[in-house]
């Protein structure tokens, strides 16, 4: 057991190109029909295993160079504003792989962005009023975001300019304690507007369900251990609903109304 461990652990840290596992991010995406949601939302409140955690309402700025250079590496930065937009946090994504249905990718966050606030002004993507990105990313932002930015995006970095697509979610968070590690459920359903320099703004709507796998201390071991009851809850899950699995995070799914 050790040692198959040990080979999984190297195989994720080469392919996501990561040097360390506390940040590899486990999840499974489902397709969700608007029609869905009441009853996916009643079926887990009915669940003997299932804590409902919260509701949130926030929104993410996706950053990307001109020509989507963070899109086509399938990996994802995004500004997530929470509380009203008095927190804000930089979080990076990089590329990933799915096996038997669950998604495996890096996942990342900064310090909380006490400077970084929204500008009232006739322009139309909200921009940084006393911070620049490489400024963020000199100041607040951790060494292993940094090293897994420049491996998977290189001299693309120093070309991130611009946000033109922005996410408005409405959330559902749950909780399924499983021990030693526990799983987060949630549904969201999400608007995502895509900023144009001339004409209309266009928009689009979404739901999905999402299940992810997380350790208090973020430990690889401890979300293997518990991966079989990940999938037996989303085998139960699918008993009851005939839900498409989803392949796109959710830039690439918001991208993809927008961006050919």
């Amino acid at each position: 057991m050790k040692r198959r461990f040990e080979d999984f652990a190297r195989m994720l840290m080469k392919r996501l190109e990561i040097d360390d596992l506390r940040f590899v991010e486990i999840e499974s995406k489902k397709r969700v029909q608007p029609e869905q949601m009441s009853d996916l939302k009643e079926w887990l409140l009915d669940h003997k295993d299932v804590k409902h955690q919260k509701s949130n309402l926030f929104y993410d700025q996706f950053l990307d160079t001109p020509a989507f250079e963070v899109l086509k590496a399938g990996a994802s930065l995004r500004l997530r504003y929470k509380k009203n937009g008095t927190a804000v946090y930089l979080q990076y994504k990089g590329p990933g792989f799915t096996r038997d249905g669950l998604l495996y990718r890096s996942e990342f966050s900064s310090a909380r962005l006490d400077r970084l606030v929204q500008d009232e002004s006739h322009h139309d993507i909200v921009r940084f009023s006393e911070e620049t990105l490489p400024g963020i990313l000199k100041r607040h932002v951790g060494p292993e975001m940094r090293a897994a930015m420049l491996r998977h995006l290189g001299s693309a970095v120093k070309r991130i300019t611009c946000g033109p697509i922005l996410a408005l979610y409405q959330k559902d968070k749950y909780e399924v304690d499983l021990g030693s590690a526990f799983l987060e459920p949630s549904l969201d359903r999400v608007s995502a507007f895509h900023i144009a320099k001339k004409g209309l703004h266009s928009l689009s709507t979404f739901c999905e369900f999402e299940n992810e796998i997380k350790a208090g201390d973020g430990s690889l071991r401890a979300k293997l251990e518990h991966m079989d009851d990940m999938l037996d809850f989303n085998e139960e899950l699918n008993d009851q609903f005939e839900l498409r699995r989803e392949p796109l995070d959710k830039y690439h799914r918001c991208a993809s109304f927008f961006v050919k």
